[in-house]
């Protein structure tokens, strides 16, 4: 079963950075082993969620009958489609051997790290999640947040829906874009503890469209967010 989050990545990325220790001098070394810490603690959250994923999976694939005939919530998602996204996002499946349940899930997850990432300043974990030109405005915004010594609060109560709008592949390039609506609360606090945007009391309903791309002739089964837009 195709997993679809970073863990791949994250073991790769500890094998190079250790391979490095007989190099380096010795603030070089606590640098790299402070970021090691780091990536342990992502890749156990990580591979935590794909265990449970695949545990999933594998009890469908032990359910289901010889004939393949999707449940109900598959069918729910793929009966929201217009014939043409449904036919790409098939296809796109089928090559990653996955479903479009067990993609949504992998989607729902991604938001949900992405979103406490973000207000937790953690770089380690954005990198894992976001495509290269993405991660960079995310770091760029981070750091002015940190220059002007204001702190963010997010709350995420609940994603009320998980949509796919749209899939397509172009040669090996898959990208499926999704929809999140979600419950929020929002606010952003200066340095003496005074809001500057936002309420604590308030819950809005927030509007979220992201893109997830991979290319599935690869051996790596990284899905990565390659563009956000926030309504």
């Amino acid at each position: 079963m195709d997993i679809l989050f970073f863990a791949a990545l994250a073991f790769f990325i500890f094998f190079k950075l250790s391979k490095q220790f007989g190099k380096i001098d010795e603030e070089e070394k606590k640098q790299i082993e402070e970021k090691l810490i780091q990536m342990r603690a992502v890749q156990e959250q990580i591979l935590a969620q794909v265990k449970q994923q695949e545990k999933v999976a594998n009890e469908k694939i032990v359910g289901a009958s010889s004939t393949s005939i999707t449940n109900k919530e598959e069918e729910k998602i793929l009966s929201e489609l217009n014939n043409i996204t449904k036919e790409n996002l098939i296809s796109i499946l089928q090559r990653c051997n996955i479903t479009a349940e067990f993609f949504i899930s992998g989607a729902k997850y991604a938001f949900e790290m992405v979103l406490k990432a973000f207000v937790s300043e953690d770089l380690t974990t954005l990198k894992f999640l976001l495509a290269e030109n993405i991660f960079t405005g995310f770091e760029a915004a981070i750091n002015q947040r940190k220059a002007e010594e204001k702190t963010i609060t997010t709350n995420l109560i609940s994603i009320k829906e998980t949509k796919i709008l749209s899939a397509a592949i172009l040669e090996d390039t898959a990208s499926i874009v999704v929809k999140f609506v979600s419950k929020q609360i929002n606010y952003v606090v200066d340095k003496d503890g005074n809001i500057v945007t936002g309420r604590k009391d308030e819950i809005s309903e927030v509007t979220d469209i992201w893109t997830f791309k991979r290319d599935v002739t690869s051996a790596n089964p990284n899905w990565l967010i390659s563009a956000t837009n926030f309504d």
